[in-house]
């Protein structure tokens, strides 16, 4: 039975995945530099990554686009690196060996900060680039320190089995002849689209015939960032580890926060293991989230209100109050959530500013947890230009948001049930006039998870009746390398439900614990 794993990752800057503390040469990633390892699908939130992990918008990037039939600058990957301001990009294509073998081809690469491979079919690969100077010259860059990133077929062919490499079709999980990939993750095998194709079980054929490899198999829209033998989990699927001891397939599935030890086979326990580490921040219980609760304009009672909900368990959360001239001098770099209360968003947003806005997008994208609720909740969302757009949701029914206060009914789905650990699938809970969320569709968002919908509504002072009920009460998201949980409804209003909120800000600083340890 699979264990769903999220380990706690403490991450100080957008680059910076991992501290290396071992000093013996890694089993099965590379000695230098990094991997970013892409599981196919929408990659808006995955390529600010690359390009932090390459060096920025600047360097010299080469994009290989040989295994799509759009293997000119008309290439998707392509045209998305060049949108999101990628300004030296250099395109290498090529059908025949003998040029892949040539110095004038590779000579890009040579020059290189980050190669990216995009997606199509493995075997146009194999046939293009194994065993040739082009092969060559991506192992020297990560050799020199540079980052080697893919997409599906430019996933898989990162590892040294590879998958899905028949010329016939992508359904042949081994194919003789095309069983080799560059082997820049030793003794593996990736898979991709697994959430989306149906390939959950496909692993436990491969192992089957190769036992003594480790598999590894991604989720759309979610990478692994290796480094030495460290894989860090980002985007919004889970990327899931296999591997075959004493016969039997011991398989974890790790979301975005997660870290897995590609040498030992297991999820790293990253506060054991970062606890007193040079240059981290110093070691603490690693129990105890830093929470800078939001006390400024906007937000008058949101504070007493979130610390009351909290200070009960001193040993889990230390809490300070934190004004938005403060989170526009950069004072989140000491916390791991920020808890954006009730109030008026609009004021929120006044107070913070453009400048502020923009911190807590950067505290989030570099790992940090941000917990929205009522206010807090609508200046998340996507929908307005003037919100912090972390999440991928729009306000239903704007016009009648003052739409009253009361007691109403919401249900958790599965997912918020395990979340924020909730054993009744339904619950009253105080309302005031918080957002009706629904799915936005922004481009540059991943889609969020649904943890909890209204299944009673208030519509007072003009609200029309039947547009709450059904819409998202509780919803959580990644964004960057940190999570976001939004409420409408007020849990720490409400005698009885603190531990929603309690398990919320676990959740977002990456503290929750294993389901099945």
């Amino acid at each position: 039975m699979r264990n769903f794993i999220a380990s706690i990752l403490l991450i100080t800057s957008a680059s910076a995945f991992a501290v290396e503390t071992e000093t013996k040469p890694p089993v099965v990633g590379p000695a230098n530099g990094t991997l970013l390892v892409v599981g196919g699908g929408d990659k808006t939130s995955i390529w600010p990554t690359f390009v932090d992990l390459a060096g920025g918008k600047d360097v010299p990037i080469v994009v290989i686009t040989t295994a799509s039939p759009k293997s000119g600058t008309d290439n998707k990957d392509f045209l998305e690196l060049q949108a999101l301001g990628a300004t030296n990009l250099t395109l290498l294509h090529t059908e025949e060996r003998t040029e892949a073998n040539s110095d004038s081809f590779v000579a890009p690469l040579r020059n290189a900060k980050a190669v990216w491979i995009t997606g199509g079919r493995q075997w146009r690969l194999v046939d293009s680039y194994l065993n040739t100077k082009t092969e060559k010259e991506i192992l020297n860059l990560l050799a020199r320190g540079g980052l080697v990133g893919g997409s599906s077929a430019g996933a898989s062919i990162q590892a040294s089995y590879l998958l899905r490499g028949a010329r016939s079709g992508n359904s042949i999980l081994m194919a003789p002849g095309y069983e080799e990939g560059f082997g820049l993750l030793r003794n593996t095998a990736v898979d991709q689209h697994v959430n989306t194709r149906g390939r959950s079980e496909d692993m436990t054929k491969v192992l089957e015939a190769h036992p003594n490899l480790l598999g590894i198999g991604l989720d759309e829209s979610t990478a692994i960032v290796v480094r030495k033998d460290r894989a860090d989990v980002i985007g919004a699927g889970f990327a899931h580890f296999t591997a075959r001891e004493v016969g039997k397939d011991k398989s974890y599935e790790l979301r975005a926060g997660g870290a897995f030890d590609l040498a030992s086979r297991r999820p790293i326990d990253l506060v054991a293991e970062q606890s007193g580490d040079e240059g981290l921040t110093p070691p603490r219980d690693p129990g105890s989230v830093r929470v800078a609760v939001y006390a400024d304009e906007g937000s008058p009672k949101a504070p007493e209100l979130i610390e009351g909900c909290l200070g009960g368990l001193p040993d889990k959360f230390h809490m300070e109050r934190v004004t938005a001239e403060q989170i526009r001098q950069g004072v989140l770099v000491n916390f791991d959530v920020l808890a954006q209360g009730g109030g008026r968003a609009s004021l929120q947003a006044q107070a913070l500013g453009d400048e502020g806005k923009e911190k807590i997008r950067e505290f989030l994208r570099k790992g940090g947890g941000y917990v929205g609720i009522c206010a807090g909740a609508y200046l998340a969302a996507s929908d307005r230009p003037f919100y912090l757009r972390i999440i991928n949701a729009r306000v239903v029914d704007r016009e009648h948001w003052a739409r009253g206060g009361g007691d109403v009914q919401i249900r958790f789905t599965d997912e918020g049930k395990l979340d924020l650990r909730q054993e009744s699938p339904e619950v009253q809970i105080r309302y005031n006039q918080g957002p009706l969320l629904a799915r936005d569709s922004q481009p540059d968002l991943p889609s969020y998870t649904e943890l909890a919908v209204y299944e009673t509504e208030i519509a007072e002072k003009g609200a029309p009746q039947g547009v709450m009920k059904g819409t998202s009460a509780m919803i959580s998201a990644p964004f960057g390398n940190g999570r976001v949980f939004l409420s409408s409804p007020h849990p720490e209003r409400t005698p009885g439900l603190e531990s929603i909120l309690q398990s919320a800000v676990l959740w977002v600083a990456k503290r929750d614990t294993p389901a099945n340890p």
